[in-house]
């Protein structure tokens, strides 16, 4: 009797035991390399440089004073966050400081070619930037901001070229812009237009071309897990949700496509715009995630979009190895 006691006694211990080490691995932070699938970068000033006011919520916001400043505020983040890669993109689609970035940052930054509008997309161009080493993904792509939906066959061009490159595409899906954008910024947007369902026949025409989907089709979660089961080729990232929604929102979100069984298809991404500080929020909202495990988090700051990236060995080890020196 006293050796079963002694035995179930023990068995209870390293029950507490193994609860506690979850416990503690689930509220570790993640401090290892990080790659940030959506940034962005600007030629010319824009509105949301400085102070910005929404004219509809009043919220008012203060970012980087200009393209210049805002350029060097991020990359000091990504050196402090140990942001190894980023994937940074122009909204007007020229590519002159994406060359820029990368030319301050060599072999930090992967080069996007913005599309808003699939009829303006000059294919020629793209393949002559591709050829140069001046374009590495086709993203982000946004069509709402032009009122196009993502089943509208003009995209088709966009995706053939994808596939004719052999790059991944940065698909823009949340409804646009700063809550009400549609009554003064974007008015072409409609919320209609971020149903991930919407993409499933543009999927099966170009089953090679991998896609990763910002904002990870928030608020559409029913639809984003239907989409992700489907069709394997389709990651996330979560970009903007992580630091502009109530961290409880974002956090219910997140879960339940972890829950799922997705969580080796969900990479970070912040969506600085104009204002850098957000990519550290950002961050600091998914270390905060008390479902994570440090395995899970790990494979959405770097091991998931290494792998959508497909990059080599030896570049993960030098990304893994760095932060030993640091």
């Amino acid at each position: 009797m006293k050796k079963l006691q002694v035995f179930f006694l023990l068995a209870v211990l390293f029950s507490f035991s193994c609860v506690n080490r979850a416990r503690e691995n689930s509220n570790s932070a993640y401090t290892g390399p990080i790659i940030d699938m959506h940034m962005h970068a600007y030629n010319t000033p824009n509105p949301l440089f400085g102070e910005a006011s929404n004219p509809v919520t009043g919220e008012k916001r203060y970012g980087s004073e200009n393209p210049a400043s805002h350029k060097e505020e991020t990359f000091e983040i990504m050196e402090k966050h140990n942001i190894v890669l980023g994937v940074v993109s122009s909204p007007d689609g020229k590519n002159k400081v994406l060359k820029e970035w990368s030319r301050s940052k060599p072999g930090k930054i992967l080069i996007g070619q913005s599309v808003v509008d699939p009829d303006k997309l000059n294919a020629d161009s793209v393949r002559l930037y591709f050829k140069r080493g001046d374009v590495d993904i086709i993203g982000e792509v946004m069509p709402n901001y032009a009122g196009i939906l993502p089943n509208d066959q003009r995209l088709k061009k966009v995706f053939d070229l994808a596939e004719e490159l052999e790059v991944p595409i940065g698909f823009h899906l949340f409804p646009g812009g700063p809550a009400g954008g549609a009554y003064f910024a974007y008015p072409l947007t409609r919320a209609s237009q971020a149903k991930p369902l919407q993409m499933e026949e543009l999927l099966i025409s170009h089953p090679k071309v991998k896609v990763y989907i910002m904002h990870a089709g928030w608020p559409f979660l029913e639809d984003m897990k239907a989409l992700m089961y489907a069709h394997p080729q389709v990651h996330v990232d979560v970009s903007v949700i992580s630091w502009n929604l109530p961290r409880q929102e974002f956090h219910n979100y997140l879960k339940g496509l972890v829950d799922a069984g997705f969580a080796k298809r969900i990479m970070f991404g912040s969506d600085q715009m104009t204002w850098p500080a957000e990519i550290a929020n950002g961050i600091e909202a998914v270390n905060a995630a008390p479902f994570l495990s440090i395995q899970q988090k790990a494979d959405i700051f770097y091991f998931n979009a290494a792998n959508f990236l497909e990059l080599p060995k030896g570049v993960i080890n030098q990304h893994q190895n760095s932060m030993v020196h640091k």
